[in-house]
């Protein structure tokens, strides 16, 4: 007989760490990466090992001399990884450097499909961008110069409202307008949606008419000025006399997304080259989506 205990996390105590590194070393399996980079590789470490101590440095957001020395007093970690001597810390650093932002995308893709059992739609995808700083700057000399710098990357997110669960990221430096991030994060997200919901920053019938005709789902957008005297767009004009507040409302969901990775990993991109500042905030959505996982799983006890 099964007996199910509902309250009791999958995701404690002491095994908090070795719970989370099976789930990024499954995550990183089946994202089809190859163990070693050439066939000319030493192969003293394959790239799942030090991918997996990448995105768990992330997840810990220590440093890189700080994620080694907690490997060589942890022995599970060892054996986990299947690593029998410890990598130099400069070795990790170089593999992060080395390693490509698609190969984060797919192990991204693949942490987030950890949430689902089927290939169909989700019921509401919300769309909203926000802004990382970069902390490689020195606040004494902007403070001296009298020159505030306001360095930041932005990154948009597709979020499924239901699950919160990353379906698609785009991420740029320039201050780019909203509706040109939209574009391409509508057309490569991991799963599609009935609906999508964005603000009126993304107000625009282009994005109405790609969602509607490209994806065939229904699209929520509110209209920049509600007190126009004419809306132009069968689209638009379709959000001014109809529009559903309720599920609108759903798209506040992104918003905790982006709460809980500022507040958990840090609203900080350390990484000075833009391609590295790109791989942290990715490494960022990986740690997100596996915790998120982690946490609402259970454990089944047989009896």
């Amino acid at each position: 007989m099964c007996k199910t205990q509902p309250k009791k996390p999958y995701f404690n105590g002491n095994q908090k760490h070795i719970s989370f590194l099976t789930a990024t070393m499954n995550a990183i399996r089946e994202s089809n990466i190859p163990l070693y980079s050439s066939k000319f590789s030493r192969k003293d470490y394959n790239q799942h090992q030090l991918l997996a101590l990448l995105v768990f440095k992330e997840y810990l957001g220590v440093r890189y001399r700080e994620i080694i020395e907690l490997v060589e007093v942890m022995d599970a970690i060892q054996i986990l990884l299947g690593i029998t001597r410890i990598p130099h810390f400069t070795t990790l650093c170089k593999f992060s450097s080395r390693i490509s932002s698609t190969a984060l995308s797919q192990v991204s893709k693949q942490a987030s499909s950890f949430s689902y059992r089927g290939r169909g739609r989700v019921s509401t995808i919300a769309i909203d961008s926000t802004g990382f700083s970069t902390e490689y700057f020195s606040y004494y000399y902007s403070v001296r110069t009298e020159k505030t710098r306001k360095d930041f990357i932005k990154i948009s997110l597709a979020v499924d409202t239901e699950k919160q669960t990353i379906l698609g990221d785009k991420i740029t430096k320039s201050r780019q307008h909203d509706t040109k991030h939209a574009k391409p994060l509508l057309r490569n997200t991991s799963k599609k949606a009935e609906c999508y919901v964005l603000d009126r920053g993304y107000d625009s019938e282009q994005i109405h008419l790609q969602i509607r005709t490209e994806l065939q789902a229904k699209s929520i957008i509110p209209i920049r000025n509600w007190n126009a005297d004419y809306v132009k767009g069968e689209f638009r004009k379709e959000m001014s006399d109809n529009f559903d507040r309720i599920r609108y409302g759903q798209r506040n969901k992104v918003e905790t997304v982006f709460s809980v990775i500022k507040r958990r990993f840090g609203d900080q991109i350390k990484s000075r080259r833009f391609r590295s500042q790109v791989k942290e905030l990715k490494l960022k959505c990986i740690v997100y989506s596996i915790d998120l996982f982690l946490k609402k799983q259970r454990i089944f006890i047989t009896d």
